[in-house]
């Protein structure tokens, strides 16, 4: 039995205090953002991760912060309506004459209107520069025996990082070079594998570092979309790219072209990646003018990271 005061009238048994619809919206645009946030997660989780941030936790938890308040403001997700209706059901407040409950079903407001659920950042949303990332730890992997018939998989950022792995120990020893700034290269032209140019019958080029088929270019041809810069502008255009037999092939025929006097000053960075990227980038190897900060975001990343670390521990229980 719960006692009131003497001043207070009694209750009946069907009778509920009322609340000010606007604590009401208030605390259902709370619940709204929190469900925005649990969604973005979901869909991060399932995705293969962004291959320019490299999935930086720093990075990527603060952009899906924004992007779940993003998500909650103003009409949002279409959800606080129905939640507003519902607790209107328990604490008899006004119910909204826009929102009208379906038979058997939630309520429904008809001027809510959808948005995209794009997880990629956009001039609209928190801009991440100058934000120090947090420090990873250096992954030691040992050398793994190179098989040049090896397929590549590209079924994720850990596979993709398996088949490569191997050929770019090879061509880094040969260059003075990082492996790992070969493979994060490879990446970034590749999106880890995924965006492979195609020979006409469909077959993969392998060619996981970009490079165009010119007139002298006597070997097969993969034509595909590319994006290059003129003057800073981005544009689109169709070109020919060289095709290879075989991942090891792709590797080779970079290294050939690494070794031209052009990419001395690349080769003379050694293991340092910055520098290597850099140098790339002012040897005009790419029109991109952020290629080398690209190349650097997935290197330093925690998907490039985690994969070689499982290479690591692989050949640990191995």
């Amino acid at each position: 039995m719960h006692l009131r005061p003497a001043t207070a009238q009694p209750l009946s048994s069907t009778e509920t205090p009322r609340v000010d619809r606007s604590r009401l919206e208030h605390a259902a645009q709370q619940l709204e953002a929190q469900f925005a946030q649990m969604l973005v997660k979901s869909m991060r989780s399932a995705s293969f991760g962004d291959p320019l941030m490299g999935d930086n936790s720093t990075y990527r938890d603060m952009y899906d912060q924004q992007l779940s308040r993003e998500l909650a403001k103003g009409r949002g997700l279409g959800l606080a309506p129905m939640i507003v209706q519902q607790l209107q059901r328990s604490t008899g407040a006004a119910q909204n004459p826009g929102v009208v409950t379906p038979e058997g079903g939630f309520p429904i407001d008809p001027t809510a209107t959808g948005m995209s659920l794009s997880l990629t950042p956009s001039s609209g949303g928190v801009s991440l520069q100058g934000v120090a990332a947090p420090a990873l730890p250096r992954v030691e992997t040992p050398p793994v025996e190179c098989d040049p018939n090896a397929k590549l998989d590209c079924s994720s950022p850990e596979a993709f990082v398996r088949s490569v792995w191997p050929h770019a120990q090879r061509t880094a020893q040969e260059l003075g070079v990082s492996p790992k700034a070969l493979v994060a290269q490879a990446a970034l032209e590749t999106g880890w594998g995924r965006r492979l140019a195609n020979r006409e019958g469909g077959a993969t080029s392998h060619n996981l570092f970009g490079i165009k088929a010119g007139s002298r270019w006597g070997g097969e041809r993969a034509s595909a979309n590319t994006h290059e810069y003129v003057d800073g502008v981005r544009t689109s255009e169709r070109a020919d790219f060289r095709a290879y037999g075989s991942v090891g092939d792709s590797f080779s025929d970079y290294a050939r072209l690494l070794n031209n006097p052009r990419y001395a000053q690349a080769r003379a960075a050694g293991t340092d990646t910055r520098q290597f990227a850099q140098a790339l980038q002012s040897a005009g190897y790419a029109t991109d003018p952020a290629y080398a900060a690209k190349i650097n975001a997935i290197a330093e990343g925690a998907t490039l990271n985690r994969a070689l670390a499982s290479l690591d521990a692989g050949s640990t229980r191995g």
